[in-house]
């Protein structure tokens, strides 16, 4: 019994060592501030996973290129190599979907690597366009709806849901739609997260 106790505490410490480290990255829509300033809660913000990360950030969609690469420095990149074992994982919604995207394209560029996992919800580009770029992901889900001028729309290269027949009943559209799939598709996301954090 006592060699199956230390046998067992001797995996679980290997198991702690070799586990993954993850920086997660939130990037919210329209509408949202920097906290401090007139702050407006974010789907993309709210249901990030605080556990299991080694860092975690909350961008808006005009966050600039220095908070981005600000971002990238915690990989400890060189020549295009990564030098050490963090991973990237994105959360973004509405407008931050570009700004998210962008961010994938800098730490591939950066480090030679893709993004670990990016959740798009409801993503689309200024300034009423559906979301059609891919992101630089290993693998990627997206949550969108198809009611309304504000809407995302099937990405190619991701796992898609359309929540419009969930979120969205007659009667509900426009803003109040959109509004509804950021909070449905991000509280989704943050499962796939934390799914994805503990398998790895």
């Amino acid at each position: 019994m006592k060699s199956f106790l230390i046998s067992l505490l001797c995996l679980v410490t290997f198991s702690e060592v070799i586990a993954k480290d993850f920086v997660l990255v939130g990037v919210a829509g329209y509408g949202t501030r920097r906290p401090g300033n007139e702050w407006q809660p974010s789907g993309a913000h709210e249901n990030l996973p605080y556990g299991n990360a080694y860092k975690r950030f909350e961008l808006v969609h005009y966050a600039k290129k220095k908070e981005l690469k600000a971002i990238i420095s915690e990989f400890n990149c060189k020549d295009g190599k990564q030098q050490s074992d963090l991973g990237l994982i994105v959360m973004a919604n509405s407008w931050g979907s570009g700004k998210g995207i962008k961010l994938t394209k800098m730490y591939k560029k950066a480090c030679g690597r893709k993004a670990d996992l990016f959740i798009m919800v409801d993503g689309f580009k200024k300034p009423l366009l559906p979301q059609g770029r891919k992101p630089v992901a290993d693998k990627c889900y997206n949550f969108y709806q198809t009611k309304g001028i504000i809407h995302g729309k099937k990405i190619k290269t991701c796992v898609n849901y359309d929540l419009t027949d969930r979120r969205c009943p007659k009667g509900v559209g426009g803003i109040e739609c959109h509004i509804r799939v950021e909070w449905t598709g991000t509280a989704y996301g943050a499962d796939i997260i934390n799914d994805y954090i503990l398998r790895h």
